[in-house]
This record gives C-alpha cells, sequence and structure tokens, in this order.
C-alpha cells in the first residue's frame, strides 16, 4: 500500500501530471486534513483530561490492568488512565500538532498547486509522528520489557547463581534477552519450549515449589522475576526486593549490599 500510494504521489506531483490526476490529489489533501483535523481534536481532549504523574511514579502503578486484552494489536491502550496519559504529554501533544500542522499544509499547497510541496509537508509530518511514537514506547519500555530489572540482576550475578522467572517463559523472555544468562522456569513446560523439553538431553530450566525452595535455601544467590508484589511462591521463606520496574519485581535470597 505505502508503495502503491507513493507512486501516486510521485505521479501526481510530477511535471506531466494530468488534470484528473492533481483533482484527485486536492479531493484527498481535503479527505485527508479532516483526518487530521479530527486527530488534533482528539489528542488536544486527551491532553486536557491527562494529569501529570508525581516525579518518579511507576508507569505501571497509574496503569488499569487489562490482561484479557493483551493478545490483541495495542491491547496495552485500554490500561490507560488520565494519570498514564500524563507520562505521555509531550509525545501526545507533538503527534497532535504534527497531524494538524502536516495535512494542513498539504491541503493548502495543492490547492496552490503546488504538489510536490505538499508532499514535503506530509513526509514532514510523518517524520514527526514516527518521533513521537519512538518517543512514547520509549516512555512505555518498562512495561513491555524487563530491561532496567535486567541490568540490575548483570551487574549483581556471579557465576554458580540462577535466574528464576515466576511464570510463562515468554513473560520475562528479555531478562534471557539482555543479561545473556540461561534462566529457569517456576512454571510447568509449556509454550515455546514444551516440545523441546521433552528431549532426554534439555537442561534442567523447569523448576517446581519444592525445588524452587531447595535452590533458595542453597549456597548460589538466586534471582526471581515476578510480576507479584508478595509472590506466594515465596512464603515460608526468607527474601528480599531486588529491584522494581514497569510492574516487575526482582526478589534474592541474599540481602542486597548497599
Amino acid at each position: 500500500m505505502a508503495l502503491l500510494v507513493g507512486a501516486w504521489l510521485a505521479r501526481e506531483s510530477g511535471a506531466a501530471a494530468l488534470e484528473p490526476d492533481r483533482r484527485a490529489g486536492r479531493i484527498s489533501s481535503a479527505a485527508l486534513f479532516v483526518f487530521g483535523v479530527l486527530g488534533f481534536v482528539a489528542g488536544m481532549y486527551l491532553l486536557f483530561v491527562s494529569h501529570r504523574p508525581v516525579p518518579g511514579a511507576d508507569l505501571a502503578d497509574l496503569l488499569k490492568k487489562n490482561p484479557q486484552e493483551y493478545n490483541l494489536s495495542l491491547g496495552h491502550v485500554l490500561d490507560l488512565t488520565p494519570q498514564a496519559l500524563g507520562a505521555f504529554r509531550v509525545p501526545l501533544l507533538g503527534a497532535s500538532l504534527g497531524l494538524f500542522l502536516g495535512t494542513g499544509l498539504n491541503w493548502f499547497l495543492r490547492r496552490r498547486g503546488r504538489p510536490f510541496a505538499g508532499n514535503v509537508a506530509l513526509a514532514a509530518m510523518m517524520v514527526v509522528l514516527l518521533g513521537c511514537v519512538h518517543a512514547s514506547f520509549g516512555t512505555f519500555s518498562p512495561i513491555l520489557s524487563s530491561y532496567n530489572l535486567a541490568e540490575v540482576v548483570r551487574k549483581q550475578f556471579r557465576p554458580g547463581d540462577v535466574i528464576v522467572i515466576d511464570g510463562e517463559y515468554s513473560d520475562a523472555s528479555t531478562l534471557n534477552f539482555y543479561t545473556g544468562i540461561q534462566v529457569h522456569v517456576l512454571h510447568k513446560p509449556s509454550g515455546n519450549l514444551w516440545y523441546g523439553a521433552k528431549f532426554p538431553d534439555a537442561p534442567h530450566i523447569f523448576e517446581t515449589q519444592e525445588s524452587l525452595a531447595v535452590l533458595w535455601n542453597g549456597p548460589a544467590e538466586v534471582f526471581l522475576w515476578t510480576d507479584q508484589e508478595e509472590p506466594k511462591e515465596l512464603r515460608g521463606l526468607g527474601s528480599f526486593q531486588l529491584a522494581r520496574s514497569g510492574g516487575k519485581f526482582i526478589f534474592t535470597n541474599r540481602r542486597p549490599e548497599r
């Protein structure tokens, strides 16, 4: 679709463009401007109802949880609250203004017979929109990723220590990715790991409540990733909270060094 639209824009803005193409460009620019105005109004409304969060607040504490929607594209959008929107005020303002000015300039320039300049306005608008999206993903990344937790674990990890994921491997696969260390999973074999776990030479990475207790009371330091502030798996075991980010936690069986 992008290639087809790009080819049409190039033909319509060329010196040899036919009048029907130019007229279609003016009509489409007017329709796009209407979309830009609607996007600007929606963005200004969201900006108005948003509340600036307290400095240092964890974004996860400002969101409303809808785990039943997370398998859908953009399912996390439903988590946003007025308080959470406050963390996105700058990219929200930038995207709203970019939509309004980009589509408005495109419409204005095409009505003046300058379709190439209108295309430049659209390209500049897309640069602004993509920049705002990228900044928003950076703000939202602690919710989607365990990078911050992985950095804490990586700095404290010593040979012989163990990292355990409380739940499905996919819940914290970025912990494995960013540390480069093999992780254990406190869960029955499932998901993408189920088939490989059936091979006789598969490494032992799946833990049970009983095996976790043995590890926890053993000589090695154990780092437990969990999305529970008080994980039931650690009841009766001495534990210390090492890190917290994006509604996820790292607990350890050793008192953190200060």
